[in-house]
């Protein structure tokens, strides 16, 4: 990483309240350099044996927490983190996962709007939409 970057994400830890760990530091990193939606077993894996399963929990929590990321969705005790770039604080694009091999990405240009179709009585917090089926590596 360069020095330029590692700052910059220091920064960003240091302005929400969090100590810049080494760990911190590296999952952060992670996150701007993937792009996309990431799991903690993801993490994990792109981590190596850096960090174990606990200290990645903590650290997405204490992200969570602070606004760095946020929940993009969970599906059963699977959960899916990303950088909060793309959403408003009750409307998040839609994302695709894949059943195979768990990939996820952003559907920016997919627009889905539930304005108006909810019935009477009924008041929308937050709007979550994934799509399930294959990605292109998986199909073939």
């Amino acid at each position: 990483m360069t020095e330029g970057k590692e700052k910059r994400i220091s920064g960003l830890l240091r302005e929400n309240g969090i100590r810049a760990t080494k760990g911190r530091v590296e999952v952060l990193e992670l996150f701007l350099k993937a792009g996309r939606p990431l799991a903690q077993m993801q993490i994990m894996d792109m981590l190596g044996t850096k960090l174990d399963r606990a200290s990645v929990y903590r650290i997405l929590n204490a992200f969570a927490e602070a606004g760095i990321i946020h929940m993009a969705y969970v599906d059963g005790r699977h959960r899916v983190y990303e950088l909060p770039d793309k959403c408003s604080g009750r409307n998040c694009h839609p994302h695709f996962s894949c059943r195979n091999c768990g990939m996820t990405a952003c559907l920016e240009g997919f627009k889905i709007s539930f304005k108006g179709a909810l019935g009477k009585g009924f008041v929308a917090e937050r709007q979550k939409v994934l799509i399930e089926g294959l990605c292109p590596n998986c199909r073939e």
